[in-house]
């Protein structure tokens, strides 16, 4: 069986945070704790 997973693609440098651009222009942190989680889903982020 040849199945493809996702770490197997190569990784888009301007991929949007939640996965497509509607999804990121709908993201808005109300409170410090959801910043923080919302930079932990930024692909374009460093790893802490």
């Amino acid at each position: 069986m040849d199945e493809r997973r996702a770490e197997d693609e190569p990784v888009d440098q301007d991929a949007p945070v939640g996965g497509d651009e509607t999804t990121e222009e709908q993201l808005d942190a109300d409170n410090p704790v959801e910043e923080d989680t919302l930079k932990t889903l930024d692909p374009d982020a460093p790893p802490a």
